[in-house]
């Protein structure tokens, strides 16, 4: 018996056949992992595969990116163009025809979420799948974009200018925070100068970033040797910015309570793309950047952890830097 929490037997059925006319569903479960979507675990026969049916909420897609139809793109040309490997599109609708919002099946890839594991795995597979996940962001990152910003759809905050696009969005966060009273005006202040003063934002030119790098969206798999990098997911929020902006959503996740996967995702990244002269501090700056906008995005049971993030940050950068960064 299917058992499903969101969509009816028949829907999920229905949305099967639009990709494999004669599968019959024999299985059905919540894939692993706190997500915006609603991602299902299916095993089907005829043809005998796994897949993962995603139902796009749109509450998860992020400010005006068409999110799913951009992630849909982006799948199809991620893995051919840098050997990342990624979900495989089998289907995808946003006619609206069976559920209000779009869906896609994707190909299973092998194991499941990091997030799920990393408590448990030792220090030595902490570096090999860090080792591996900087190898492969890398990898994202070596793919040039003409501006700051999004890249499907019209951007009006999209820049040439590293700075300007960066401090726009810090603008928008802080006028966010203003109206929610999310931070008191001298640390709404002390970030307006950080960021205005700053002479570190000066990549040439944007590359494509995933947005969203985190451990609930990088899948591992146990083996003889250890645990291993099977794939990366979720690219709704990704588009054109600086490495440092992926960098440090995976530092204020995870870096400071797994050196070891710090560690191995430094090493990975450096072997394959090199670090800047001045990636430290760089990635001081954009961590605080990432941590706005966390504090932005967060529910009322998160405030208090990302304000504390905030302050905590812009505590580092003014310090390191003398607020002449």
């Amino acid at each position: 018996m299917i058992k499903t929490v969101e969509l009816s037997e028949e829907v999920i059925a229905a949305i099967v056949r639009r990709a494999f006319p004669d599968a019959q569903v024999n299985e059905c479960r919540r894939f692993g992992g706190e997500y915006g979507n609603l991602n299902y675990d299916l095993r089907l026969r005829n043809p005998t595969m796994e897949v993962v049916l995603r139902v796009y909420r749109q509450e998860s897609t992020g400010r005006g990116s068409r999110g799913p139809q951009k992630e849909t793109h982006v799948l199809r040309i991620v893995t051919p163009e840098t050997g990342v490997p990624t979900p495989r599109v089998l289907l995808f609708d946003d006619s609206g025809t069976l559920v209000p919002e779009p869906v896609a099946l994707h190909a299973r890839l092998p194991g499941g979420p990091l997030a799920e594991v990393l408590a448990q795995m030792d220090e030595g597979d902490q570096e090999t799948v860090g080792y591996e996940m900087g190898r492969y962001l890398a990898k994202l990152h070596s793919i040039p974009l003409e501006r700051f910003g999004e890249f499907f759809v019209d951007d009006p905050l999209s820049d040439v200018s590293e700075k300007a696009y960066t401090w726009q969005r810090v603008r928008d966060w802080l006028e966010v925070c203003a109206e929610r009273d999310l931070l008191e005006s001298e640390a709404a202040s002390a970030l307006e100068r950080v960021f205005a003063q700053t002479g570190r934002l000066t990549r040439p030119m944007a590359c494509f970033v995933h947005g969203d790098f985190e451990t609930g969206n990088v899948v591992v798999e146990a083996g003889a040797g250890g645990y291993h990098v099977t794939g990366v997911l979720d690219f709704q929020r990704s588009q054109g910015w600086s490495p440092e902006w992926d960098a440090a959503r995976l530092a204020n996740q995870v870096f400071d309570s797994y050196p070891a996967l710090a560690k191995g995702f430094l090493d990975g990244y450096a072997d394959a793309a090199g670090l800047p002269a001045d990636f430290w501090e760089r990635l001081r700056l954009y961590r605080l950047a990432v941590a706005l906008d966390s504090l932005v995005e967060a529910g009322p049971e998160e405030v208090d952890l990302w304000q504390g993030q905030v302050l905590r940050l812009l505590e580092e950068v003014e310090k390191v830097s003398g607020r002449a960064t």
